[in-house]
């Protein structure tokens, strides 16, 4: 007994120092010591490579996994570069061993280039290795494919059961194993599969990514698309939940291989007041229950808990669970403290329970601690850190588009212009594309940029292509960042978990949860052994628990993710019930939502049918009740397809509509080029917010001045006929505009919060009023309808680059991906944006 835990303690010890010479060297690249660089010595490496020896001799749990990958990183990193060689030899079969074989490209230039191990001096080891691949080896097609052992644990689940929940950390890999699965499964005959993602940069990427793997797999006769085309036998939908709520609510799918839910963590709010995006794909997942026939299910998240019961509470059936908290990718969280005006660099590692610290030398450049603005000082400071680290992928997490934009504009100063003849093109393209004074564009001319809610579609894709490269070496984003967004950082730069400047009513923070998964944004699999996450002000983060130590400052948090609405309908009882009751109009917006969802049900289902979708999401209602709200739906006079096709409209709310839509006798226009486009837009805007405000509030909160409503408008009517968003801008904005780097902003994020998302689901039941079977809801949601550039658009090709295709084949529709006027018409980046389409 004594042995063993005196051999706990020694490796207790080992751990330590590794992270010791961790620490002081990061210290040294972050110029806050003066200290040489130190090297592993030869007894610590032996010391380690005895405690990596008793754990592939042992058992190969999640936790000596991370012990494992913590000594390999490190001990690789830190070592002196003349013995590499010789330690490549002995760590390869060890990175087998344990199940990480894929990490051994890091450690071999011929496995790297080649796809063949280096030459062994063992016999013995190379068998090893070869024996622990073949365990963890797969075959898509004619290509093998060697996998983690979660991975190819994860692959087993998938093959056998009809269900799976998985919880692992970005760098797990288990987005590439779910796109492989895919392949294997077209192979295997698989024709309709729906992947269903929470934003429109995440749509893209997955797009990309399977589109790129059908093509590399020779899998043809199958598009991957964006939203819903009819007739369609074979199909990838890579979609939104609310493309995906319109997919299955309106029975376009019935019948499916497979369902991918990514990102599942997004469910969390739906147990809470807001959050509509929340209860739509929960909406969704319900719709699928009870509607759709299919054969495999796949619910992925980050650090979730008991994600197997999530799939069993909602679709009621025995649910696989797949976990690991130990990905390939050491994770390794530093911070900066100030204590009786001294400054310490602080090493946070899931394997101790207290930091460890170094004493910071050089603090004159360190400000702001304590303080939000974003002051010259305090740049000054992030600065200075962020040269450092010039030679690495960064991330900058910031707390506002606004102020991503302005710090990655600072930076860019301070770093000076690059002579990239690259980031020279993608300069030219950002000018040409949104505006000749766009200030992205001078800004990655020194390798910096920013990635927020407020960045064209093209203009994201080029910037995450450009990182992708590493021409872009650091880039400053939002929460953007957070929904599973791959791109390639070795550090995350957080100053502070806010996300606000000035702190006012409502303003709120990062959970420990959300950190976590940023934390987890660091380090690129099978490229980094280590992904680095850089706090600059500790201070501002507190315990997420008020008794405990410093050491929980920053803890791997998981959630438990609750479902069901049952908790907010408790709050307002009595409210929802009088409404319903007496068949009246629900004003109060904190449980609108409800007795919609509770009208929409009982008018789709009738009692006994409506009433088990109730019991479906935790709601039990009286039968009395029921039968009177159904009389009440049953006095309806509006068309029943209309009710039908709005399902987040309350009934008795567009039965109203439709008696004044009626009156009014104004109908929405239905052609692109139909005059008074824009007068007709502002009339229904202006008509909502009056009758029906708590609709205008819930897609167009915020637009509050009559001014600002027509240049929603305005806008609409350029977006929707395919005006190109650099003559967009140019003709609201001349060169030498006051202050034109918000208004450039400010117009983008009116064109993609208002126009292309706000506008469309506002005036939609006008629309569906109207009986228009040619909707232009659709052309402005995309901007977009001629057949070339929506095609494309269907296709996770950005609305800009899908324009200038259209233009360029003129009439020849059918030619829609013609190499040749393709390679004419596009310039590099833009073929970028079509390269997953081409074979």
């Amino acid at each position: 007994m004594n042995s063993k835990k005196n051999m706990e303690m020694a490796n207790r010890t080992v751990l330590r120092h590794l992270l010791e010479i961790e620490l002081e060297n990061y210290a040294i690249k972050l110029k806050l010591t003066n200290s040489p660089k130190k090297v592993i010595s030869y007894e610590l490496m032996l010391d380690t490579l005895n405690l990596l020896n008793q754990i592939t001799t042992g058992d190969q749990s999640d936790f000596n996994r991370q012990v494992a990958i913590t000594a390999v990183a490190l001990l690789w990193t830190h070592s002196d570069q003349a013995i590499k060689e010789n330690l490549r030899k002995i760590l390869t079969p060890i990175l087998a061993t344990i199940g990480f074989s894929p990490s051994n490209i890091m450690l071999d230039e011929s496995l790297r280039e080649n796809g063949i191990y280096s030459s062994f001096d063992s016999y013995i080891s190379k068998l090893k290795i070869l024996v622990n691949d073949r365990k963890n080896q797969i075959y898509v097609g004619e290509k093998c494919y060697t996998l983690t052992s979660f991975q190819s644990g994860l692959w087993r689940s998938i093959e056998n059961h009809k269900l799976l929940g998985i919880s692992a950390p970005t760098s797990a890999g288990k987005s590439f194993l779910i796109y492989l699965k895919i392949i294997d499964l077209l192979h295997k005959g698989a024709e309709r599969i729906v992947y269903v993602v929470p934003t429109l940069s995440l749509i893209s990427q997955v797009t990309s990514d399977i589109s790129k793997l059908m093509h590399e797999h020779r899998v043809l006769g199958i598009d991957v698309l964006n939203s819903f085309e009819e007739n369609l036998n074979s199909f990838i939908y890579v979609v939104t939940q609310e493309r995906a709520i319109s997919i299955f609510s309106e029975g376009h799918v019935s019948d499916l291989d497979l369902l991918v839910v990514d990102e599942i963590q997004n469910l969390e709010k739906v147990s809470y007041e807001g959050s509509d995006r929340s209860k739509i794909l929960y909406d969704v997942l319900i719709d699928i229950k009870n509607d759709a026939n299919v054969a495999k299910i796949i619910l992925s998240g980050p650090r979730l808990k008991n994600i197997g019961s999530l799939g069993f509470r909602v679709f009621g059936e025995v649910s696989r669970e797949e976990q690991t908290d130990s990905p390939p990718v050491l994770s390794l969280t530093y911070s900066i403290s100030e204590n009786k005006k001294k400054y310490f660099l602080n090493l946070y590692s899931v394997l101790f329970d207290a930091p460890l610290q170094v004493l910071i030398e050089n603090s004159f450049h360190i400000n702001g601690l304590g303080k939000s603005l974003y002051n010259v000082n305090f740049n000054n400071y992030l600065n200075q850190v962020l040269d450092c680290l010039k030679n690495d992928v960064n991330v900058v997490f910031s707390p506002t588009s606004n102020q991503a934009r302005k710090s990655a504009s600072d930076f860019s100063k301070f770093k000076g212009k690059s002579n990239n003849k690259w980031l020279k093109s993608l300069s030219e393209y950002f000018k040409g594309s949104v505006h000749p004074k766009y200030e992205l564009a001078k800004i990655v001319e020194s390798g910096v940029a920013y990635h927020t809610g407020k960045t064209p579609m093209h203009v994201r894709k080029s910037i995450e292509y450009a990182t992708s490269k590493q021409l872009i070496k650091c880039l400053f984003c939002t929460t953007t960042l957070m929904q599973g967004m791959n791109l390639p950082a070795k550090n995350v730069v957080i100053r502070n978990p806010h996300l606000f400047i000035a702190k006012k009513k409502g303003s709120a923070s990062l959970s420990a949860y959300e950190f976590a998964n940023l934390r987890g944004r660091a380090g690129r699999l099978l490229t980094d052994f280590i992904g680095r996450t850089i706090v600059l002000d500790e201070g501002s983060f507190e315990p997420s628990d008020t008794s405990s130590e410093a050491s929980n400052l920053f803890p791997e948090e998981h959630k438990d993710i609750k479902t069901g609405y049952q908790d907010i309908y408790d709050q307002n009882s009595e409210y929802i019930q009088e409404k319903l009751a007496n068949n009246e109009v629900a004003e109060d917006g904190s449980s609108k939502h409800l007795i919609t969802h509770i009208r929409q049900m009982l008018y789709r289902y009738g009692k006994e049918h409506g009433m088990s979708r109730l019991k479906d999401v935790g709601l039990s209602l009286t039968s009395s009740l029921l039968n009177t709200a159904i009389k009440g739906l049953n006095e309806l006079t509006v068309d029943r397809e209309v009710v039908l096709a709005n399902r987040y409209w309350d009934p008795i709310d567009i039965n109203r509509l439709s008696d004044k839509y009626n009156a009014v006798n104004q109908p929405l226009v239905a052609s692109v080029y139909e005059q008074g486009m824009c007068q007709n837009f502002l009339i229904w805007m202006m008509f909502l917010r009056e009758n029906f405000p708590y609709y205008f509030n819930r897609y167009l909160a915020g637009v509050e001045s009559d001014t600002y409503l027509y240049g929603v408008a305005k806008s609409a009517e350029s977006w929707a006929r395919e005006t190109p968003l650099i003559e967009i801008l140019q003709s609201r904005f001349n060169a030498n505009e006051a202050a034109i780097d918000d208004k450039i902003d400010s117009e983008i994020e009116k064109l993609s919060k208002y126009v292309s998302y706000g506008l469309p689901m506002l005036l939609k039941p006008i629309s569906d009023l109207g009986r228009q079977k040619g909707s232009l809801i659709s052309v402005i949601e995309l901007g977009m309808y001629t057949k070339v550039a929506r095609y494309l658009a269907d296709r996770g090709v950005p609305r800009e680059t899908a324009i200038k295709v259209s233009r360029a084949h003129g009439t020849k529709s059918d030619a829609v991906l013609d190499k040749a006027i393709l390679s004419k018409a596009l310039n590099y980046w833009e073929l970028q944006h079509v390269q997953h389409l081409l074979n």
